[in-house]
């Protein structure tokens, strides 16, 4: 039977406010950058999560920013209306694909970029401590 002292606890629960509070943080910045490109939250979601020329499946789509279908075909048609995505035909007409457009592709790169900057996760560290919290990271999530 393993069992936890006071100052483990203490420690972890330091360590559980301490990741919420980058979560919030984070969240916040996230936000922010977005706007800077006048997209909202769902609409960078989306875009974010495609890739330059592979066709998408909606629903796949709408799984991949954890969206109902019908909340992805608004913001699919937004994107469509701004010329950052376009329809595409599959082979199954029943099944509806997005693919990003030239004009999306590189404003996704652009966002890629911006959130990547002055990130609440890496503000003030060092590249070796970047490096460290990188490890510590890919340790937890695997």
């Amino acid at each position: 039977m393993t069992t936890t002292s006071d100052a483990e606890t203490a420690v972890a629960r330091e360590v559980v406010d301490l990741v919420w509070g980058l979560v919030a943080r984070a969240w916040a910045h996230y936000e922010a950058r977005v706007a800077e490109f006048s997209l909202s939250v769902p609409e960078a979601k989306a875009l974010l999560s495609m890739e330059a020329d592979q066709p998408l499946v909606m629903r796949e789509l709408a799984a991949r920013i954890h969206a109902s279908p019908s909340n992805v075909t608004l913001t699919v048609d937004r994107l469509v209306a701004n010329g950052l995505i376009a329809r595409s035909s599959a082979e199954d007409r029943r099944v509806k694909c997005v693919l990003l457009t030239p004009q999306g592709v590189a404003l996704r790169q652009r966002l890629e970029e911006r959130l990547a900057t002055d990130h609440p996760a890496v503000r003030g560290l060092s590249p070796s401590q970047q490096a460290a919290l990188a490890d510590l990271l890919r340790s937890i999530r695997a």
